[in-house]
């Protein structure tokens, strides 16, 4: 069995006032993301709304977070939003959930504690439980009462510790990988470590 944490990010939109008519979610969505991003329109989401970081051209990275900052500065900002998502074998089996931010790395790594108390990510909703059996990690996915796991998960996902450590690491290494490209892409005055703010939430 083949794990995977994919890193993957909401691409926010600048909302167009001609827009405001079109009723139907998906379509606005589409306009809204060829509007907004010169290349993401020929990538394949993960979802409806999340797409892999690693597939992101430079340019449109660096515009998302310009608009996820907004008129903010920077060291005001949240991480972006977003997520991990898990793969086994070919299958995403959890997508992160609304409101979900990269900076939950910070939880992911509670897993690589042998012996964690059971926990929930913090931020989105609703929220995965993760808790250790013997050598294997549960994940409950039930709904609450800001509503269900979208797409639809599988109530209970059981999957074996070390097989997701391994993932965890392997995360880990391209998180940093993606820190060094978040600040070089992005323009910050005095060296200011934006992955720092984007991803870790530091």
């Amino acid at each position: 069995m083949k794990l995977e944490l994919i890193p993957v990010i909401e691409l926010p939109t600048f909302k167009y006032k001609d827009l405001e008519q079109v009723t139907d979610v998906k379509a606005k969505r589409k306009l809204l993301i060829e509007r907004n991003y010169s290349e993401v329109h020929k990538l394949k989401p993960l979802n409806e709304i999340q797409y892999k970081i690693s597939e992101i051209s430079d340019v449109d990275l660096l515009k998302a977070i310009e608009l996820h900052i907004s008129d903010l500065p920077i060291k005001d900002s949240c991480a972006l939003f977003g997520g991990y998502a898990l793969k086994v074998n070919d299958e995403i089996i959890l997508h992160p959930q609304c409101c979900g931010l990269l900076s939950e790395i910070e939880d992911w790594k509670i897993l690589l504690n042998e012996d964690f108390k059971p926990f929930y990510l913090k931020e989105c909703h609703p929220s995965p439980k993760f808790c250790k059996i013997n050598d294997e990690i549960h994940i409950e996915c039930n709904p609450d009462e800001t509503g269900s796991f979208e797409p639809k998960t599988q109530n209970m996902i059981i999957v074996k510790h070390d097989s997701l450590m391994i993932a965890l690491n392997e995360l880990l290494t391209e998180l940093k990988k993606l820190s060094e490209r978040l600040n070089r892409i992005y323009p910050s005055e005095n060296n200011l470590d934006v992955s720092k703010i984007l991803i870790w939430n530091e």
